[in-house]
């Protein structure tokens, strides 16, 4: 009788198969590899190049400013005072046929309360060359004053609005019930003004209100 044993000391595997499957999870692996290592080259590529932009645009506004500094030097001279004064006077000039009171009193129209007017607008330009209003606004009663200041904060025109005084005013003129003179509350109101035009005034006109 014959009798066929295994001696081998471990289960009889197909190494072809083996070899076979780790070879391609291994291609997998390093194309995968190879695909993330071009694309944080890319990225690299791109960050250098947006790097070397912005230094180079540094370098330009640096070398502008120089160019300014050095205007505004040759400017400041006391030999060139006639020409600097000349030169505010006639950016005055065109701030102030630049300056619509039309648009104004229209853009204060659409925040006013309804018991709520303008008494007078006074413009003016400072030193950063921003166009501030000094209004004195009257109105019915307390929460006028507020309506506005608050109508002012969420407004694309009128930007830190701050009221710098309010107080009660008695009108002889105006009677209220019982034929007595009414009182009306005034405020006085400091705001930034931003026309739809960006143009800006300077000098101070007050006008009459609406």
């Amino acid at each position: 009788m014959r009798i066929n044993v295994n001696l081998a000391s471990q289960k009889y595997e197909d190494a072809r198969q083996f070899y076979l499957r780790w070879g391609s999870a291994l291609a997998l692996a390093i194309i995968v590899t190879l695909g993330l290592a071009f694309i944080a080259w890319s990225k690299y590529q791109d960050t250098r190049s947006q790097r070397a932009r912005i230094n180079q645009l540094q370098k330009d506004i640096a070398s502008l400013d120089q160019e300014r500094q050095q205007a505004e030097a040759v400017l400041n001279r006391p030999e060139n005072q006639d020409v600097r004064d000349q030169k505010n006077f006639w950016n005055d000039v065109f701030d102030l046929r630049s300056f619509s009171w039309t648009q104004l009193f229209s853009d204060l129209e659409k925040i006013m309360p309804e018991h709520a007017f303008v008494v007078s607008a006074q413009p003016t330009l400072t030193k950063e060359r921003q166009l501030q209003l000094h209004l004195l606004v009257a109105g019915a009663s307390h929460d006028d004053g507020v309506q506005v200041q608050s109508r002012m904060e969420h407004s694309e025109r009128f930007h830190a609005p701050n009221i710098k005084h309010e107080g009660m005013r008695t009108e002889a003129q105006t009677q209220g019930p019982g034929g007595r003179p009414q009182s009306v509350w005034e405020f006085e109101i400091e705001t930034f003004y931003t026309p739809a035009s960006q143009v800006q005034q300077s000098g101070a006109v007050t006008k009459a209100g609406l």
